[in-house]
């Protein structure tokens, strides 16, 4: 018999409790569309430590999720909350140095401020007022939130063009109170740094959120865990 066939054997009826069976296929899922990721960005066909690799991505996702609900200060752009209002902000109040959770000191400096712009044409980030991103500019309270208390971190690298750069995505799920809504809004928030000549000094790049947990797998299938903390 072979393994796909003893798999689907394996998760037949009565075997599992429902509990079991779902938490079982919510990992399984996890780990498949990572590894879907990786072998549509692949030339090659993928190797074995490719795909179980990929578990471990899903595993640090399920076991070392870092959990946040967006109330009190961190929801404090909430509303409408415009282009000044999120320049000011960044000015006063996310400039300057945090320590993440491994007490690895983070600049977060004027070039980040690029991050509340995207260019939907080219994806880059464009200082230009129509390129605002209001929805960048409400969770800039998370930026400095996430980066001092995530314990899912992800390590990204990478070569380009003969450079080789590493990146940290410092990951949250967030729960959203919506007032007219039976249940919060669950958003999964990813704040990059990027790591320098001098491996210590480490920079914040830009922030972003997804309602999707496929996109969130996306953005996670090129990465590794950094460890459990």
């Amino acid at each position: 018999m072979d393994s796909t066939k003893r798999l689907f054997k394996l998760l037949g009826p009565g075997l599992f409790s429902g509990a079991n069976l779902d938490r079982i296929s919510r990992v399984f899922y996890d780990a498949a569309k990572i590894v879907y990721e990786r072998q549509k960005k692949s030339s090659r066909q993928l190797k074995m430590r490719d795909i179980s690799s990929a578990i471990v991505v899903a595993d640090s996702l399920h076991a070392q999720a870092y959990r946040f609900e967006a109330s009190g200060p961190l929801a404090a752009n909430f509303g409408n909350f415009p282009e000044a209002d999120a320049l000011d902000y960044y000015d006063k109040q996310a400039i300057g140095v945090v320590k993440d959770k491994l007490g690895r000191p983070i600049r977060i400096d004027d070039d980040g401020m690029k991050s509340l712009y995207k260019d939907d044409a080219s994806g880059r980030h464009i200082v230009e007022s129509k390129n605002y991103e209001e929805g960048r500019g409400k969770r800039l309270p998370w930026i400095r939130h996430a980066l001092m208390n995530s314990g899912a971190i992800y390590v990204h690298e990478e070569t380009t063009k003969g450079i080789f750069r590493r990146a940290y995505l410092y990951t949250a799920i967030v729960s959203i109170p919506l007032v007219q809504a039976n249940k919060p809004q669950i958003s999964y928030y990813v704040v990059v740094v990027r790591e320098g000549k001098n491996k210590e000094d480490l920079r914040f790049i830009t922030a972003y959120s997804m309602l999707k947990l496929n996109d969130f797998l996306r953005i996670l299938a090129p990465t590794y865990p950094l460890g459990r903390i």
